[in-house]
């Protein structure tokens, strides 16, 4: 299917590694201009993708991240909220003030404020914005609540803004991906090392009992959500707003 993509410029946070880096040159495969942002460099090349460092956590990094790519392209058409990032803790006790504070900020407020910087950028000929949350948002982890609560909080917010500017013709979407092949699970300080490190285990069998644990028995990739995030970020999509579409496996259950 031609998701019409052709010619549009998207930028991507949290675009060097996992669903952000998916997401980034599935949306260049489509002819899509793309600006990867991101606090490190990519792992490897992403071919005719452009990459732009930022710390989104500070203040100021949203506002010059969106700058910087009018500047490189003119103009702006789809934003993908996705830099995030997760910790687990033996328990809601254990969670202080300032891992409180960081989770929000990173999960929650960068997010608000790329929107705040993206948004007038595209009254005037419309545009997508979609944050990437969890199912955690849904599902509560009891030993992951910051986090839990920052995904929430995200989908509340996007569900906020959509109503105010689907008049302007700006769509703001929800993707709510399941247990991912990420490095924030997977990787060497990832959440497996975590509860690994907590119940005296391997981050492999903490990893293999969870994928157990899903309906699919597996991790999705990061391709299979990109895949999804692409769709919602189309003109095929010209009507969905203010919504949610969660991929995770069957994982959140439903009626």
């Amino acid at each position: 299917m031609d998701l019409n993509l052709d010619g549009q410029v998207a930028v991507v946070t949290g675009a060097s590694t996992g669903i952000g880096r998916a997401t980034a040159i599935a949306l260049a495969g489509e002819g899509v201009q793309v600006v990867g942002a991101s606090r490190r460099p990519p792992e490897s090349e992403m071919k005719g993708i452009s990459f732009f460092s930022a710390d989104l956590s500070k203040p100021d990094a949203p506002q010059l991240m969106i700058d910087h790519v009018i500047g490189l392209h003119g103009r702006l058409d789809i934003v993908v909220n996705n830099a995030a990032a997760g910790q687990v803790y033996e328990g809601f006790l254990s969670e202080e003030a300032d891992g409180w504070a960081k989770t929000l900020d990173l999960n929650l407020m960068a997010a608000v404020r790329v929107m705040q910087a993206a948004i007038p950028r595209m009254k005037d000929r419309g545009g997508v914005i979609v944050n990437v949350t969890s199912v955690n948002s849904r599902l509560p982890a009891p030993d992951a609540a910051a986090y839990s609560a920052s995904k929430a909080a995200l989908l509340n917010v996007g569900k906020a803004v959509a109503s105010e500017f689907a008049s302007q013709g700006i769509r703001v979407v929800t993707v709510s991906p399941g247990l991912t092949a990420t490095p924030m699970w997977l990787g060497a300080e990832g959440i497996a090392q975590q509860v690994a490190s907590m119940k005296g285990s391997s981050p492999s069998e903490v990893a293999d009992e969870t994928a157990a644990s899903t309906p699919l028995g597996r991790f999705l990739t990061p391709e299979e959500v990109a895949s999804c995030i692409c769709f919602v970020a189309s003109p095929r999509a010209s009507a969905v707003t203010g919504t949610e579409f969660v991929v995770d496996g069957g994982l959140t259950p439903t009626m």
